[in-house]
């Protein structure tokens, strides 16, 4: 089940592995597998689909600041990257729903083909929600952590005689 071959990862040997794992997590959370699809033939989302899905994320949260330079390999949250990820695929399956949706009417009775858009836009909204509230509160939480580390020392440090205990 490999991405496929790249020049930019073939210098680094994990890289594939990574992604790999990555997809099938994924994949694992939105259940798309063959045999769980009734309605299609095959997964809705290749793993090449995948992959684009998961660079995006990774660029929405590098680029959103506080600006990070986090990889696959060091990544903070699992949760956060597979909630982004499925954001992504749902913006992306929505984008070819719509644009193959047809409906028509005849005698009265009105039908629709394809048409999942509605739905897609829900499930999208509830994991876009999650996505960003999660993504903040991480960034939050790290900007926090920073600022407790290294930096300058307050003079309360030497009261009580407390700096001679370093």
């Amino acid at each position: 089940m490999s991405i496929g071959t790249n020049a930019d990862m073939s210098a680094l040997p994990n890289a594939h592995l990574q992604l790999d794992a990555v997809v099938n997590m994924v994949r694992l959370f939105t259940r798309d597998h063959p045999e769980l699809n009734r309605l299609i033939s095959g997964v809705e989302s290749s793993n090449r689909q995948i992959a684009w899905a998961i660079m995006d994320t990774l660029d929405d949260f590098n680029t959103d600041p506080p600006t990070t330079g986090y990889s696959l390999n060091n990544f903070p949250s699992m949760s956060v990257l597979v909630r982004g990820v499925t954001c992504s695929l749902l913006e992306s399956i929505g984008l070819l729903q719509t644009r193959n949706h047809l409906s028509f009417s005849d005698g009265g009775i009105q039908i629709g083909v394809n048409d999942r858009t509605p739905f897609i836009q829900s499930w999208l909204q509830m994991f876009r929600n999650s996505y960003e509230d999660k993504k903040r509160k991480l960034k939050q939480a790290a900007n926090i952590e920073g600022a407790w580390g290294g930096g300058v020392s307050s003079e309360l440090v030497v009261v009580n005689n407390f700096y001679g205990a370093w």
